[in-house]
């Protein structure tokens, strides 16, 4: 699959306008992020400002099983050194020297985030944004899929890791064609701001919108 083309700015403005007037949960992510934000360094915290997001952005999966709060807790715990290393890292700062670290939280907040025995890339990159939100990009299975990432059904999580780090460069070049499309005083990274044309664009939650 040929990944979708980088839009010019008036399109992506367009879907910009789409997402904010039609998206009646966007809200909730401001209120995830300045809860992790006031609680940072502090594991229940963290993971409770996650769980606000998670719960509302994501609940057509974690309602078949909610995943362990106390596992989320330990996981931020282990890995808060890293985390707090990437915490204001910038997409453009990417590198394959980071990959390995990526992979690595990647896959160990894909098991703290298990719900129902089963495991969700997506839940994953929307924990990780919200606790590096320059650096880490959001995404859904209907963006992945556009961007030629298959699982083969949402319990084959094989090859996640590999492909959230695949996105995150591909996230990076178009973070670098668009940085002059947005305000750099925008109320939200600029990251945030392409996850929300590709929802807009892409998400099957988005059909009919006009």
């Amino acid at each position: 699959m040929v990944d979708p083309e980088i839009p010019d700015r008036e399109e992506f403005i367009k879907k910009l306008e789409l997402y904010e007037k039609n998206e009646a949960r966007r809200t909730v992510y401001f209120e995830a992020l300045n809860h992790i934000a006031q609680n940072w360094n502090n594991p229940p915290g963290m993971a409770a400002g996650i769980r606000i997001l998670l719960h509302s952005w994501h609940w057509n999966f974690y309602r078949f099983g909610d995943f362990d709060c106390t596992l989320l807790q330990n996981c931020l715990d282990r890995n808060l050194l890293d985390i707090n290393s990437l915490r204001y890292r910038h997409i453009s700062s990417l590198s394959v020297d980071d990959e390995n670290k990526i992979k690595e939280l990647f896959e160990q907040f894909l098991t703290a985030l298990e719900g129902g025995k089963r495991k969700s890339p997506v839940a994953v990159a929307k924990a990780l944004h919200l606790l590096a939100p320059d650096f880490f990009p959001l995404w859904d299975n209907d963006i992945a899929l556009e961007y030629g990432y298959v699982w083969g059904g949402i319990a084959n999580t094989l090859f996640a890791a590999s492909d959230y780090v695949s996105f995150c460069h591909k996230m990076k070049e178009m973070a670098a064609n668009m940085s002059n499309y947005v305000s750099h005083q925008d109320d939200r990274s600029l990251l945030k701001r392409i996850d929300e044309y590709n929802f807009a664009k892409f998400s099957k939650f988005a059909v009919g919108w006009q």
